[in-house]
């Protein structure tokens, strides 16, 4: 293992630093051709690259604009790698869609084209939250599972009706038993962007979509609007400006109505025959490079075993490592106890073996 590539990470992804970010890191945009041609930022080092990332975000409206997703990539390509981070189109809609795998191999195959050029290992995939969907799918792909040299899935989700459950409830079930869990309320709104085609309610579906959304972005990255009544004067006042007909179906889907659970039943068949596609399990099943499952203990999004359930899901002696942090949440650095700090210093230090090692070649056992 590269000790100054690591001892980069460990100074920027430490829980000692969480708003700095290396200043020597040059990040320029690109235009990517593919199905959907779509933009890209490409972070580079000083110096001679060691490897590729390619980056999988999750759903965000800013995509790698996103200052903490930004900073994260300017401290992997500081490590002495090149990283690729594509503005995923359907993502940056906040939208899970099958079409979103096409995206990211496009983003790959621009990406294989500098390793080759450059004369680097294979390009490894880091996924962030929903963007493991389509890096998943893409690893198990047929024309790219012996391209990737690594897979790494951070807050990744196992099934998808079962995280919108949580989204909307904080409740998950874990071992035969149904936990109440601390959950983001303000994923609310992304939820019903996408439960809203299957319910039948008489109310213009493009305003309202346009109102969740516009919602996300006045209220994400807030953690101060998590606290409860801390997002409804937010929420009234755009209800205020929309039908009457309308106003309670939208503060329904920004978590201030009740209702929610009983209308996910009423579709839950529906739902899950409509995102058939988001199964990891048969991609999984077809991986060839080795995995890396990484998890925020405390992640209030996706709750932290559907890493056991991705892992479960590898072919039996498939090279993998499962990491369980409380030093990361889903969004950013998180609060570690005094007694629990040397475990997780432990944890972040096999952490920082694969993020160094992943896009280097991989490596072939746990």
């Amino acid at each position: 293992m590269s000790l100054r590539a690591a001892s980069t990470l460990v100074r920027w992804l430490g829980p000692w630093e969480s708003e700095g970010f290396p200043r020597d890191v040059q990040r320029t945009e690109t235009r990517l051709a593919g199905p959907r041609p779509m933009r890209a930022f490409v972070y580079r080092p000083p110096g001679p690259l060691a490897g590729v990332w390619v980056l999988a975000q999750g759903l965000h409206f800013l995509g790698p604009e996103d200052p903490r997703l930004d900073r994260f990539c300017r401290v992997l390509a500081a490590s002495g790698v090149l990283v690729l981070a594509p503005f995923l189109p359907d993502h940056l809609r906040l939208r899970v869609t099958p079409n979103t795998t096409d995206d990211l191999a496009a983003a790959f195959d621009e990406a294989e084209a500098i390793s080759r050029l450059e004369q680097l290992p294979k390009p490894a995939v880091f996924s962030i939250s929903f963007g493991s969907q389509p890096a998943i799918a893409l690893a198990g792909r047929a024309s790219h599972r012996d391209r990737l040299g690594a897979l790494v899935l951070f807050g990744g989700f196992a099934e998808f009706s079962t995280t919108v459950r949580f989204c909307l409830t904080g409740r998950a079930e874990h071992e035969g038993r149904v936990l109440a869990m601390a959950h983001d309320p303000l994923n609310a709104p992304v939820v019903w962007m996408h439960l809203l085609e299957l319910l039948d309610l008489p109310v213009d579906r493009a305003r309202l979509d346009a109102a969740w959304r516009t919602m996300v972005e006045r209220t994400w990255g807030r953690a101060e609007l998590k606290a409860k009544g801390a997002r409804d004067p937010i929420a009234h006042a755009m209800a205020a400006e929309l039908p009457p007909s309308e106003r309670e179906v939208f503060l329904l889907g920004c978590g201030l109505r009740e209702g929610a659970e009983a209308q996910l039943e009423a579709i839950s068949g529906r739902l899950d025959e409509l995102y058939a596609f988001t199964n990891p399990r048969p991609h999984l099943r077809e991986v060839r490079a080795p995995v890396a499952i990484l998890h925020g203990r405390d992640d209030d999004v996706i709750p932290w075993f559907d890493a056991e359930i991705l892992r479960a899901a590898l072919p039996p002696g498939h090279p993998a490592r499962t990491l369980i942090t409380g030093l990361y949440g889903h969004t950013g650095a998180a609060t570690v106890s005094p007694g629990a700090l040397a475990r997780e210093l432990r944890t972040m230090a096999a952490l920082i073996r694969t993020l160094v090692e992943a896009p280097r070649g991989g490596w072939t056992s746990g």
